[in-house]
């Protein structure tokens, strides 16, 4: 009360926001409880989103790897097999590096998946049984089952809840998978058996081949072939397409061209190999489309490699960035792929996982400084081979944005409300100065200055400002505190404002100290602004235009 005696501002303006003291109480608690509920609402939707967007963010990670590492020729990826480089070795020194948690190969494609219900395109990942630092992230999505693939080396799979849902599949069901590699290879055979044998159709060819030995001279223990009947074998044969030719027509070609190449210059053809020559060539002659037609068909059974997988257990993948429809074991994915051919193990690339994915420090070139320089064949790459690393950040750079933009969006159309709120309150001391101008009249006319009649609003804003912000936080922790009981209740008259079973997850909430205070000084602000305007307005009155008013 002393305090209160000292400062005349500050004892009026208590006086006009006490309850019990006349009917502008009433307002002075509608524009408390409106500051409460603007900071409160404002809290809420950003913790909640802050909390979406780790949890979102986390079943992100549990799929996509920290860092893909990768061999490319300039144009496209390039598969990394043990026949050009050790990859398991490889892996072994990355997992040595300080803040690697984990390091496992990448094989990954798409398959038209199809059950008794249905069909549709899936993609599915390669996981190694045995590995839990890829395992273990995957776990808390896990609706039913297991991920325990045993030594991976049976037909197993773990699908995706979507996946499961649209193909009427359970655990312990059997998903039917064909890979999209192999269709276009059949593709490809398809259009080959459209067209003619190349072969036969270019008489230039025929007529070289079945004409090379004409004119021959003895020479040596063998004939001698002219440069350019030699010369125009090879133009031929480079002309076809490759795509295009049958087997058959290849192998032909094959030996054609490596005894043409091999006898340039003058050097003689052995008998032994003029009877190869004309032996392949009767046999290109005599060779029937219909039946090349049969065996590329035929070879569709070898190339296409359909495979039935055992569901043991169903996951649910994030909505807003879904995950690979399906897991299989790594060895039973290679063997779909075809990536262990004649003994080579091949893998896509090499993924790593560090302890914090946000702050990675110098991994990357750490990474980098382990990787072996690989020589590669000029012919098959032009432009030799190149590593890259690629953090995840980079490749789901677009997705983060959109999560953190909604955030910020979210934020600023808030605000917006708090502003169109702190207006409204504006008015209310306008309202309040109008109703109180006789008095300030009065107060004026006895010597208080415009500073004093401004601190009385001033202070009220202060009071309301601080203590609506106060109210907000406090009714914040309650809401975030009780949100779950509070939106079952919602979801229960059809109001759900976050519905969570598209994300198989219970609403997230993140407890940030520094946006409670932020939102809390950021409405106290505006509020106090908003008390500033009237009173200055209302403190250049004059007093005797104020006292004659009715």
């Amino acid at each position: 009360m002393k305090i209160l005696r000292r400062n005349l501002s500050l004892m009026l303006a208590v006086r006009y926001l006490n309850p019990l003291r006349s009917m502008f109480s009433i307002i002075t608690l509608i524009c408390l409880a409106g500051v409460g509920l603007g900071v409160m609402v404002l809290i809420v939707v950003l913790s909640v989103m802050e909390g979406l967007q780790r949890e979102m963010e986390s079943r992100v990670l549990a799929f996509a790897p920290h860092y893909l590492v990768a061999q490319d020729d300039g144009y496209q990826r390039v598969r990394l097999s043990d026949d050009m480089m050790d990859w398991a070795g490889i892996m072994e020194q990355i997992r040595a590096l300080p803040d690697v948690v984990s390091v496992y190969p990448q094989l990954e494609n798409q398959a038209f998946a199809q059950s008794s219900t249905g069909r549709l395109t899936v993609t599915f990942n390669a996981i190694e049984p045995h590995n839990p630092g890829q395992v273990e992230p995957l776990q808390h999505m896990l609706r039913s089952g297991s991920f325990d693939f045993g030594e991976g080396l049976d037909q197993e799979c773990v699908v995706s809840a979507v996946t499961a849902k649209a193909l009427g599949l359970g655990v312990g069901d059997s998903l039917h998978l064909t890979p999209v590699g192999s269709l276009d290879e059949v593709a490809a055979i398809y259009t080959m058996i459209q067209k003619p044998l190349q072969t036969h159709e270019n008489k230039a060819f025929m007529a070289a081949v079945g004409s090379l030995f004409e004119g021959a001279t003895a020479g040596g223990q063998g004939l001698q072939v002219a440069e350019e009947k030699l010369s125009t074998v090879v133009e031929q044969i480079l002309s076809f397409d490759d795509a295009s030719l049958r087997s058959s027509e290849k192998e032909a070609c094959i030996l054609f061209f490596e005894l043409a190449q091999q006898h340039r210059g003058g050097i003689p053809f052995s008998p032994e190999e003029q009877k190869r020559w004309q032996e392949n060539a009767a046999l290109l002659a005599a060779l029937d489309r219909d039946k090349e037609d049969g065996k590329a068909v035929k070879s569709i059974n070898e190339m296409v490699m359909p495979v039935d997988l055992r569901i043991i257990g169903i996951y649910q993948p994030p909505e807003n960035m879904p995950g690979p429809n399906v897991y299989m074991p790594l060895q039973i994915a290679q063997d779909v792929m075809g990536f262990s051919v004649d003994g080579a193990s091949q893998i896509q690339g090499i993924c790593v996982r560090v302890q914090d994915a946000n702050k990675p420090g110098d991994i990357e070139s750490r990474i980098r400084a382990i990787l072996p320089q690989v020589e590669a064949d000029a012919q098959a790459y032009p432009g030799g081979l190149n590593w890259s690393i690629s953090p995840w950040t980079r490749r789901f750079e677009e997705w983060y944005k959109l999560i953190a933009n909604e955030r910020v969006m979210m934020s600023f159309v808030l605000s917006i409300i708090a502003l169109i709120a702190s207006f409204c309150i504006m008015a209310v001391m306008f309202t309040m100065s109008m109703q109180r101008r006789r008095e300030i009249a009065v107060l004026q006319a006895l010597g208080a200055t415009p500073g004093k009649i401004m601190g009385i609003f001033a202070w009220q804003g202060l009071i309301i400002g601080l203590s609506g912000a106060i109210l907000g936080v406090l009714l914040a922790l309650l809401v975030l505190y009780f949100r779950l009981e509070i939106q079952a209740a919602l979801a229960g008259i059809g109001m759900d404002p976050f519905p969570m079973e598209a994300h198989g997850i219970t609403l997230p909430a993140v407890y940030e100290p520094a946006t409670f205070a932020w939102q809390a000084i950021k409405a106290f602000i505006m509020v106090t602004v908003a008390s500033i305007i009237p009173a200055f307005v209302i403190s250049r009155q004059d007093p005797a235009s104020a006292l004659r008013s009715n």
